[in-house]
């Protein structure tokens, strides 16, 4: 007997001619599971599959009941539940294997079916309350591609640790012209890192060498198995390693047979465009997926680019396209020992990124939050469905099925007009996670909702009616909610006071954790892919969301100071003080201020819903100086060199200020704005960041003119080449697009029909270019004035004239402009 703990990797059901098999009586069906031991082995489980059940209306669970025990030979008795819209019925468990039969016998009786229950793996661990970390207790046998293998093992969920989780392997393949596997690396879990070459021998004890593709395929198999990872991972490691190697073991008849069970891994084709890999026993993960839905920001996501900013080391060859190819075919020939090490290296820097950024610790604490598997661990949808689903049958309550409704998305939060100009000394007020606050004072539930909208339901009000009916909240866009605790605020209140555990124990990784899950509950409200998803759900928070800010603008203008700007949980405030005041007294005013509005909030809530408020608004950070400029229509250059703007309104979702830290410290800080955008070229968004430095320190024109001039001339010098490139996202294949926008063309011009995805280029005198694939045109300086450096120098000689009552002539700023019309938005 042995007790330990461990950590689940993977669930499956039996395969469907595994059940046949079983249907017979012989076996029950069954659930497999595989992971890690806490003392490093890898297991396997085996566990009667959960059983099925089926529903039927709650007048007929008796006489449903009576006919399947006849038929079974055993007492069933009906538990009372209700659906979604709250109607009584009765779910009947049958015995296992048996939901077939009783469908049949059931509908023979002429009564009528509410619902199946064909729960899957993840279903029994919810029902025993597991998503990961185990307590395991029973009798095992070595295995054949595990260490330890359990047959009915208890299982009790416990506590995470870092000795539970996962083990990584990193993958990565190099293929000649021919699309053939010449080379794979592994490195992480399973030893020191690996080559497989096709190739000569070489000296080395890393690098294993094979005669032909073949032969090197089928050693990559078996030292998968050999390593026996939990997560297999690598760079794109879905879309491209894997398709290559399924495609390329099967034209050479060699079973791609790398799980823990002897089922082949395979694709399941998913909707978007997207793709899951298989892999029976153990996980792929894609880590550019990984690092795409962390939410952090990089401008280009190529394994070179990423690993330099976090790791500050890349690749062992840096360049791309045609060159790239021609080089690693160079040292494939030539220097055999040096190709493998760069195939090893992109295995290595894949594993330091996921380990740098907390990724791979992430991933898993997700996965167990929420009790979905790996590689759903990062969606939001699945994830969010897991959980609710099981407080609803905590609550003997049917999950709804999957409508066909059309949600028109979650919508977006409110917007304050900006002001427009130079300012000092600004506040900026930010309600704390005013979303997830919104659901928990006003109780917005997917099932609060759906029972207070119920037809025929003694308390509903007529449904598209603002009024409430008795015991009911009424959100501002008519969406009405029981008062009864619903799920979701019960989940935001756990998750919170989990959070404030974790931040207290500097557990940072399941802090952030709880915070990604709270945040991503308002978007599944909105999205149509989820079965508790509608538009009047994420009305109703957004609603409450721009009463809420409006309410904090009035506070402030009633009490004397001008609101700038507003955008769904941030007021910014212009404070009446003078540079006089250092930051710490801009914060005291804005903690006090804060204080004040909530209790006014409080107050006002209790009064007018009889509920208690959970919105907090705080002082979040204080600007020395703040700008936000115009949204630009046209913008002309005279024949003296004079600029005239036809501006609108203040540019919404775009500011900068010179902002104060606790410590004294100031610095630039950009929002929205070129220099936050990664569509902008290097070039612009340093210029905007130097430009606005000199603002904001009280800068004459002519200084301004000094440097925008210097930056101009440095361009046309050729000194900041390096700073020109474009990086543009193509959401559709290139040959999609009707219009040959420079990206577009640079995307054609690599040869890219079906393809999507983020295209590099520069603008020549020849028009756009891929940057790996050059002509030897010149570079366009003068696009680069006129398209990235003046818009930015003219949105600011815009807001220093309105501010400072005297016209600034951005026209001038810049050496050698030739005068011409230009147009921007």
């Amino acid at each position: 007997m042995i007790e330990t703990r461990a950590f689940i990797v993977s669930a499956w059901d039996e395969s469907s001619r595994d059940q046949a098999a079983s249907a017979d009586g012989r076996r029950a069906p069954r659930t497999f599971l595989t992971g890690r031991l806490e003392d490093g082995r890898s297991f396997a489980a085996a566990l009667p599959a959960a059983p099925s059940a089926i529903f039927v209306d709650a007048e007929q669970g008796e006489r449903a009941a009576a006919e399947l025990a006849r038929a079974f030979g055993q007492a069933m008795f009906p538990e009372a539940w209700t659906d979604f819209s709250g109607n009584a019925i009765a779910r009947i468990e049958l015995p296992q294997g048996a939901l077939g039969r009783a469908e049949r016998i059931i509908r023979a009786a002429d009564i009528r079916i509410a619902a199946l229950d064909r729960p899957r793996a993840q279903d029994l661990l919810s029902r025993l309350g597991i998503r990961g970390p185990v307590t395991l207790r029973g009798e095992s046998r070595p295995g054949r591609r595990v260490d330890l293998v359990f047959n009915e093992p208890r299982l009790e969920a416990c506590n995470s640790s870092r000795e539970l989780g996962p083990r990584w392997m990193a993958l990565d393949i190099e293929t000649d012209r021919e699309n053939r596997v010449v080379a794979v690396s592994l490195a992480g879990h399973g030893g020191q890192g690996e080559v497989l070459f096709w190739g000569p021998s070489l000296d080395s004890p890393t690098i294993r060498s094979f005669y032909d593709e073949g032969e090197l395929l089928t050693a990559l198999a078996r030292r998968i198995v050999e390593r026996d990872p939990d997560v297999v991972t690598g760079w794109n490691v879905i879309d491209f390693d894997f398709r290559v190697l399924v495609a390329r073991f099967a034209a050479l008849g060699r079973p791609f047979d790398i799980g823990r069970s002897e089922v082949p891994a395979s694709f399941v084709e998913l909707s978007g465009r997207r793709s899951m890999f298989d892999l029976p026993g153990r996980v792929a993960l894609d880590g550019m997926r990984l690092v795409r839905a962390s939410g952090r920001r990089f401008e280009d996501l190529s394994l070179e680019a990423v690993a330099r900013e976090v790791l500050g080391e890349g690749k062992s060859v840096a360049t791309r396209g045609t060159a790239k190819i021609e080089e690693l075919e160079r040292l494939r020939r030539e220097e055999p020992e040096s190709f493998c090490e760069y195939c090893l290296r992109d295995s290595e820097l894949v594993l330091g990124i996921l380990g740098a950024t907390g990724l791979d610790s992430l991933t898993a604490k997700r996965a167990e939050l929420t009790g979905v598997s790996l590689d759903l661990a990062w969606t939001s949808i699945p994830s969010f469905e897991r959980v609710y689903a099981a407080e609803l049958r905590l609550r003997r309550v049917l999950p709804p099925g999957k409508a066909e409704r059309r949600v028109s998305g979650a919508a977006g939060g409110t917007v304050l007009d900006p002001a427009t100009g130079i300012f000092s000394n600004v506040i900026v007020f930010d309600f704390r996670s005013l979303y997830p606050s919104i659901m928990r004072t006003f109780n917005i539930d997917p099932l609060a909702y759906e029972r207070a909208h119920a037809p025929g339901s003694e308390r509903s009000a007529a449904i598209g009616s603002r009024s409430e009916g008795p015991g009911q909240i009424a959100a501002p866009n008519g969406a009405r909610f029981e008062r009864s605790p619903g799920i979701m605020p019960t989940l935001i209140e756990r998750y919170a006071r989990e959070r404030e555990r974790a931040i207290a124990a500097k557990d940072e990784t399941a802090a952030y954790v709880y915070k990604i899950l709270m945040n991503s509950f308002y978007g599944v409200l909105g999205a149509e892919g989820c079965r508790y998803s509608r538009t009047e759900l994420a009305g109703a928070i957004t609603s409450f969301g721009k009463k809420y800010l409006t309410r904090a603008r009035d506070f402030f203008e009633a009490r004397g100071h001008r609101v700038l700007y507003g955008d769904t949980d941030s007021v910014f405030v212009l404070s009446g003080m003078g540079d006089e005041a250092d930051g710490a007294d801009l914060m005291r005013l804005g903690a006090a201020a804060a204080d004040e509005l909530n209790d006014v909030l409080a107050r006002e809530i209790s009064e007018e819903y009889g509920l208690d408020s959970y919105l907090k608004i705080r002082c979040e950070k204080t600007y020395r100086r703040f700008f936000i400029p115009r949204l630009r229509a046209v913008t002309r250059a005279g024949a003296s060199g004079s600029v005239q703007v036809s501006a609108t309104r203040g540019r919404a979702k775009g500011y900068a200020g010179l902002l104060l830290s606790e410590g004294g410290e100031e610095r630039v800080e950009v929002k929205g704005m070129e220099a936050a955008r990664s569509d902008f070229t290097a070039l612009a968004r340093r210029f905007q960041v130097d430009l606005l430095a000199l603002v904001f320190a009280g800068a004459s024109e002519d200084k301004l003119r000094e440097f925008c001039k210097d930056v101009s001339l440095s361009l046309r010098r050729g000194e900041l080449d390096d700073r020109l490139v474009y990086r543009r996202s193509l959401r559709r294949p290139a040959e999609e697009y009707a219009t040959l926008t420079p990206p577009v063309r640079a995307a054609r011009m690599l040869g890219w029909g079906s393809r999507r995805g983020r295209v590099s280029y520069v603008m020549t005198m020849a028009g756009a270019e891929p940057t790996a694939l050059r002509s030897g045109a010149a570079l366009d300086y003068e696009h680069y004035v006129e398209r990235q450096l003046l818009p930015i120098a003219l949105s600011v000689a815009d807001a220093l004239s309105s501010s400072m009552g005297v016209v600034y002539d951005a026209g001038s700023w810049f050496a050698d402009r030739p005068q011409m019309e230009f147009a921007f938005r």
